[in-house]
């Protein structure tokens, strides 16, 4: 009886270590630059650059640019200018700020590496 104890202790132990820490977790935009699965683009936007991305990285690329979106359309409505026009500021930014090995997206469609 104690051992069946332990063991169902045990169990559960593994169960909620798994709900805690998914095996699945979201992977971040640095890691994915780093693999180069993810590239910046000239536009100031990320995109998925390789053909079968790992799980995860979909949702953060629609996360990166949901979030950019919103700061360009702020910056655009102060200064009176697109945001595809600030998108294309921040995007040179980033592109100095980028970790070597970050691909980024030419707006001829080439990739270039840093």
């Amino acid at each position: 009886m104690l051992l069946r104890r332990h063991m169902l202790a045990a169990l559960a132990a593994l169960l909620l270590a798994g709900l805690t820490f998914p095996a699945g977790a979201e992977p971040s935009l640095d890691a994915l630059r780093a693999e180069g699965v993810i590239a910046e683009r000239y536009d100031g936007l990320v995109e998925i650059r390789v053909d079968d991305p790992p799980a995860g990285a979909k949702a953060v690329v629609e996360e990166i640019n949901a979030k950019r979106r919103e700061i360009y359309r702020e910056r655009a409505e102060k200064q009176g200018v697109s945001q595809e026009a600030v998108g294309k500021v921040y995007a040179k930014q980033i592109v100095e700020r980028a970790p070597e090995g970050t691909y980024f997206k030419q707006p001829d469609g080439s990739y270039v590496q840093k």
